[in-house]
């Protein structure tokens, strides 16, 4: 039992559940890995995730008192979705091992994950969240701020991982590289020595906005000028050599522009206001036990 975090109606929610949904929540919230949280930034992500997993649960059980349930049509669509993005399917399953779930048990969560989306669908299917124009057109004027297209940069990189020979080698050899840049092209440098994917086009990302990279990747690329390379830059993926090839600074949106962007987050808000209240009244109707 020293495993269980929470008890939802009976129903466990494990420690490897909790530690699942902090590690989405770290790359989402950070763009880190979870042991590369702070205590302050763990703390808050462990209360959030927490949280997600109750609500998870309480909708699903409310899905499967009303007979709501993914098909295996949709489970089966999903995993191949999801598969696709690994090499070969001996490598999906090898990243499941990996991760101590095994066949059955991912099936069991996909299956739980899309009857939550379909409940959670059907929960806000009959609401009017549309806004009026009115509410739009107020938006726009009290927010000025964010009414604007945002910035990008194109940066091309070269990434050296540490591997087996260990972090300081690792920035050793990228400071080796960067020497290098007086003599030779960048590109030139990643396609030889880059160890990203994006080595054979010269480590060039193409255009990217802020919340698109890790965090001190993409720091770095907002902050310096077009055409300069400057120190080694670390994330959770190496060291990067980082040189930005074009800058388009934000751009202001007229209230035509702006009103898809906006109509699109109100009705966010609303559905987001909805479902928490729907949450709500599932919660205060189920025995949960925190451990």
């Amino acid at each position: 039992m020293s495993d269980l975090v929470a008890t939802v109606n009976g129903t466990p929610i494990r420690r490897s559940d909790l530690d699942n949904a902090i590690q989405g929540l770290a790359m989402q919230m950070h763009r880190k890995t979870m042991d590369q949280l702070s205590a302050e930034e763990r703390e808050e992500i462990n209360e959030l995730a927490l949280e997600k997993l109750l609500a998870r649960e309480l909708i699903y059980q409310a899905a499967m008192a009303l007979g709501v349930l993914a098909d295996a049509a949709a489970v089966s669509e999903e995993k191949r979705k999801v598969m696709a993005n690994f090499p070969t399917e001996e490598e999906f399953f090898a990243t499941l091992e990996k991760a101590g779930i095994d066949a059955a048990a991912y099936h069991r969560m996909l299956r739980q994950d899309l009857t939550v989306n379909l409940m959670t669908e059907r929960q806000l299917a009959d609401l009017d969240i549309e806004p009026s124009e009115e509410r739009i057109a107020e938006t726009y004027r009290r927010f000025p701020e964010k009414m604007k297209r945002p910035g990008r940069v194109r940066a091309a990189h070269i990434l050296i991982r540490p591997g087996e020979s260990g972090r300081e080698e690792a920035l050793r050899r990228v400071r080796e590289i960067r020497a290098l840049c007086a003599e030779e092209g960048f590109g030139a440098l990643a396609r030889r020595f880059s160890d990203c994917p994006s080595a054979p086009g010269g480590g060039d990302l193409g255009y990217f906005r802020r919340g698109d990279m890790a965090r001190p990747f993409e720091e770095a690329a907002f902050s310096r000028p077009v055409g300069e390379i400057g120190e080694p830059v670390e994330t959770q993926f190496g060291f990067h050599l980082i040189k930005v090839l074009d800058r388009e600074e934000d751009v202001p949106l007229t209230l035509e522009e702006a009103t898809p962007k906006i109509r699109g987050f109100l009705k966010e808000e609303a559905a987001a206001a909805a479902l928490k209240k729907w949450v709500g009244e599932l919660r205060s109707a189920a025995e949960i036990v925190i451990m």
